[in-house]
């Protein structure tokens, strides 16, 4: 039996229902009692034996092709499939891959049926809230029914739990990083020992800006290098490249000492150089401390503004105020006013997906809690909007978010700190 004409059979008798069979798609199994063993007593699920992946169908057990020494099936296999292969493709052919095609089946074919067309590409999470954004309805009362083109809360909640289903098997579906992920190529060894040759040459190694300049370069060719190679997608954040890769295999950095600047060109796999120690110790205790100290301050600021807003609640519905903010309505960011109040004489009126397309392209008086006339300090429905406004106790756990974030992101200091240029533009830097 060959790899497609199993997967077929095992979607149709939904294999995927055992959360074990489906790991045995796509883990590296060993012939063995605890590994391949037990997968065999599992409905549905692939296991080796005699060095052949099998199966059970209808009860009988078939060899199925494939190498054992690779999953049965990776989420970025492509496969080719045919319209009537699953209702999921709704009357099309697709080349896909296992990965779609299994996330397709289990978030949108089981929770909402024909009302999402197959997805053949990326699930970004701005697609997903598009889609139950467009699909969320509230459950139907006694007597009612849910359009046939949407789908109810608890429809919607749901597909929260197949996510959740999901989210275990993350450790099989993110493939490690090969030998190319620990190592640096030739091609950006070769090109770094050019370029800090030449700076060494022109007598700037010390120099911000062309030592930054070389390790951009450097930089961006390592990407290349490791997108394209076996462990593309190890690279979950750029991060990884851009900040931990540089510092291990092309050059620690170019770092602060006294009034001037020193590069460090040697990488972290070649060693320290024990010239500059002292930069690189200024650099690691300045990472920490900073980190530390943003910690308590953070922390600190956070209890202040609990303190200062704990007590204050959403009052009345609407407080009247004919005073807001004046807001211009764009076509790409118009949607995230959806739910917020504008000033229309003296109403306050709704922003709504139904009536934002007459509103594109206006200025609009947004009401903002700035500018609400509740007393005691509190804020109406229509200042807050209709999100911050739903309960009267949630002011205080929306404020605190904003000094948690801005703690958080000095606490990343510890971790991607270092020093580059950024081409601005004159005109509007002196705005």
């Amino acid at each position: 039996m060959t790899k497609l004409e199993y997967l077929k059979h095992w979607l149709e008798v939904k294999g995927y229902a055992a959360k074990a069979a489906l790991q045995s798609f796509i883990s590296i199994q060993l012939e063995d009692e605890d590994s391949s063993g037990a997968f065999k007593k599992i409905e549905h699920a692939v296991f080796i034996e005699g060095g052949k992946f099998h199966a059970f169908v209808d009860g009988k057990q078939v060899t199925i092709e494939g190498d054992v020494n690779l999953p049965f099936y990776h989420n970025d296999d492509f496969i080719k499939v045919p319209a009537d292969f699953h209702p999921v493709l709704q009357g099309k052919n697709y080349v896909t891959t296992f990965g779609l095609l299994i996330f397709n089946i289990i978030l949108f074919w089981e929770v909402f049926g024909k009302k999402v067309d197959y997805v053949n590409e990326e699930f970004t999470s701005s697609f997903i809230k598009k889609t139950i954004e467009r699909l969320m309805v509230d459950n139907p009362k006694e007597g009612e029914t849910v359009p046939e083109d949407k789908a109810s809360v608890d429809d919607c909640l749901k597909f929260t739990r197949h996510c959740n289903y999901l989210e275990g098997l993350g450790t099989y579906f993110v493939k490690p990083g090969g030998i190319d992920a620990l190592t640096a190529s030739p091609k950006v060894l070769k090109r770094k020992a050019e370029l800090f040759a030449q700076l060494k040459k022109d007598g700037k190694l010390n120099d911000p800006v062309a030592f930054t300049k070389v390790i951009k370069e450097l930089v961006d060719l390592d990407r290349e290098e490791m997108l394209n190679g076996p462990s593309a997608n190890f690279f979950i954040n750029d991060k990884f490249i851009s900040n931990a890769r540089k510092r291990m295999f092309i050059a620690f950095g170019i770092e602060p000492k006294g009034d001037g600047w020193v590069g460090l060109s040697m990488s972290l796999d070649e060693g320290m150089d024990p010239n500059e120690i002292v930069a690189y110790i200024n650099t690691a205790v300045a990472g920490s401390y900073s980190r530390s100290m943003s910690t308590g301050e953070g922390g600190a600021q956070v209890k202040g503004i609990l303190k200062l807003v704990g007590r204050r609640k959403v009052g009345s519905p609407d407080c009247g105020t004919k005073l807001g903010e004046a807001r211009y309505i764009h076509e790409t960011f118009g949607r995230r006013w959806i739910g917020s109040f504008y000033c229309k004489g003296t109403e306050g009126v709704l922003i709504t997906k139904d009536n934002l397309p007459e509103l594109i392209g206006k200025t609009l008086l947004i009401r903002s809690p700035a500018f609400c006339a509740e007393s005691e300090g509190n804020f109406c429905v229509k200042c807050c909007g209709e999100g911050l406004g739903k309960l009267a106790n949630r002011l205080s756990a929306e404020v605190v978010r904003i000094p948690t974030t801005a703690m958080l992101t000095r606490m990343k200091a510890a971790h991607i700190a270092g020093a580059s240029t950024v081409v601005m533009d004159l005109a509007i830097a002196i705005k």
